[in-house]
């Protein structure tokens, strides 16, 4: 069960990462979408930083200690569904 349970955190932590970023970026006015990356960056930076990634977004796009703390809370966000996931299925293992 435990690889079943780090294959899904992988997966997880980058849709729910994904998820975030798209969803600001849908919502940015169009200065802020010039200033966020492009397809390629985005998803090397999503895969290969997972939630660690989304302050960085909110700090590029924002360039404010605003975005900062946006950033830091929507990662939050995610680790702790990310927890929650893993809770649960530790749960439902045992």
């Amino acid at each position: 069960m435990t690889v079943l349970d780090l294959l899904l955190q992988i997966v997880l932590g980058v849709v729910f990462t994904a998820w975030v970023i798209r969803r600001d970026m849908r919502r940015a006015p169009p200065d802020r979408l010039a200033r966020s990356w492009n397809d390629a960056s985005f998803w090397s930076a999503v895969v290969a930083f997972g939630p660690l990634s989304i302050p960085v977004h909110f700090i590029r796009t924002r360039r404010s200690f605003a975005g900062l703390v946006l950033g830091l809370a929507a990662m939050a966000a995610v680790f702790a569904a990310l927890a929650l996931v893993s809770a649960v299925l530790d749960a439902v293992s045992h």
